[in-house]
């Protein structure tokens, strides 16, 4: 039982990390996570042992490409009455979806969300007095794609811009057969935990049992949204303030956002170890408990 609450306090600790990825749309900005959280995962193998058993844990992760993306652009337009609003964005919509649909997007993989609309105010100003009224409106709408090939994201980006479409909201990764993912990474925790249990049986030269039963198990994932770091460049200044009324204008910093995959210490194995684009990382932790036979001691 204690070893069971181990492995549980690590499995909590690994799925509460913070992390960070690259394609992910505008949702990242406004995230701040610090790279403590996420370079040393809670993923380490453990040997519980006793006078008739002993458990074997493996860690083993997979770097798993998406099998296709959702993209989610937000669309919004102004206009003194809310039908005109109403009008003006759909016929930005259609005309998007139009170059969407000859580019080579399914019309079936297209869908407009509406989201909000909100009315906006100004002020009528007499003398020391002013008064708030309702100006104008304001619609508001999302057009969801869904996408095979994440090279014409690109594509989209540019082509959505020239309908005044400038806000790529995000980007979700889909990997349709996780139990094929799962099959994999169990097959690997297992190769890896006989690979230690026979290095166990030759250092303590024990007999074990030929039944053996599995102990605990945990089994998630980081997707590339959760998988961003960033940081501003420092610039080196000096100012030096001879006149108390002089004024300054200093560059403008920069904020980079870059994708960092999960840091692979305390994994016994990874699949596809090396990446150049942002994956889905799949995690399986599996522990198999093995019972001492005490009556053939070699």
């Amino acid at each position: 039982m204690k070893s069971k609450t181990i492995l549980i306090s690590a499995t909590l600790l690994l799925s509460t990390l913070i992390v960070r990825g690259q394609l992910s749309g505008n949702s990242v900005i406004g995230q701040y996570y610090t790279s403590s959280q996420t370079d040393k995962p809670q993923t380490v193998s453990k040997l519980y042992l006793s006078d008739s058993a002993f458990v074997i844990q493996a860690n083993v992760l997979a770097n798993v490409v998406a099998d296709s993306y959702v993209a989610t652009f937000g669309v919004s337009d102004t206009s003194k009455t809310l039908k005109v609003a109403n009008t003006n964005i759909d016929e930005r919509i259609q005309k998007f979806n139009a170059a969407l649909i000859k580019m080579g997007i399914a019309q079936a993989d297209i869908f407009v969300d509406m989201t909000t609309q909100t009315q906006i105010s100004d002020y009528k100003i007499n003398g020391d007095y002013s008064e708030q009224y309702v100006c104008g409106y304001e619609q508001k709408k999302n057009v969801i794609v869904k996408f095979k090939d994440i090279k014409d994201l690109d594509k989209m980006v540019v082509i959505a811009s020239n309908y005044g479409i400038y806000d790529l909201a995000k980007v979700d990764y889909v990997v349709t057969d996780m139990n094929k993912t799962y099959t994999q990474l169990f097959t690997s925790a297992m190769e890896v935990i006989n690979g230690k249990k026979d290095l166990y049986i030759l250092a303590t030269n024990t007999k074990l049992k030929t039944t053996s039963e599995i102990y605990g198990e945990s089994y998630y994932s980081f997707y590339p949204s959760q998988l961003y770091k960033n940081y501003t460049p420092n610039i080196t200044t000096e100012y030096y303030d001879y006149n108390s009324y002089g004024k300054r204008k200093d560059l403008m910093k920069s904020t980079t956002y870059y994708y960092d995959k999960v840091n692979y210490s305390g994994f016994d194995k990874i699949l596809n170890p090396v990446v150049t684009e942002p994956t889905v990382e799949f995690v399986l932790t599996l522990q198999i408990k093995f019972d001492i036979d005490k009556g053939k001691v070699k």
